[in-house]
């Protein structure tokens, strides 16, 4: 299956929301400039049935990605027109994988110019993407992860560095 980057966004520390990008810089730390970018992360409360939280562990979640598809079926389930490329934190918006959540963990995402992200499931909607959506479209932060369950998208981290730009196409490896 292939698909087409439409949007590519970084997160930088200190800026309120995402900021359009046209192209990402993927090292193995994972988006350049992003947040999210590092090797290594804390684990939180996605992680406490294994560690304790703040226990250095490896950064699986580097990336966020959706697909424009999952991102008007979440909009359509809050009553507003749309919601925008980046707006929940995304750094890589697709076009053409209306089932992106449902990708198996393992899929690869092999871009256009080499870079590659494996993907790692689902990314579990939360109430601070839902008050992003807040703040641009007044719905309550509260209704956004029931709408966006199994619609959210997945994260994913780098396996081969690389540029990834918007108008590029991808393609699926799923295991």
């Amino acid at each position: 299956m292939s698909a087409r980057v439409v949007a590519t966004h970084v997160w930088p520390v200190g800026e309120p929301t995402p900021v359009a990008c046209d192209e990402l810089t993927l090292d193995w730390g994972g988006p350049v400039g992003d947040r999210h970018h590092g090797e290594t992360m804390l684990s939180d409360v996605r992680q406490a049935d294994v560690f304790t939280r703040g226990t250095l562990i490896r950064n699986h979640r580097q990336l966020s990605l959706v697909d424009a598809a999952e991102l008007a079926a979440i909009a359509a389930a809050l009553g507003i027109a749309e919601i925008e490329p980046g707006l929940i934190a995304d750094n890589i918006c697709t076009e053409g994988i209306p089932d992106l959540t449902a990708l198996p963990r393992m899929t690869r995402m092999v871009f256009g110019g080499g870079a590659v992200i494996m993907l790692g499931g689902e990314n579990a909607p939360c109430t601070i993407a839902g008050s992003m959506v807040q703040a641009a479209h007044g719905t309550r932060a509260e209704a956004f992860p029931k709408a966006a369950i199994r619609r959210r998208g997945v994260t994913g981290w780098v396996e081969h560095p690389g540029v990834v730009r918007t108008g590029e196409t991808l393609t699926l490896v799923i295991p």
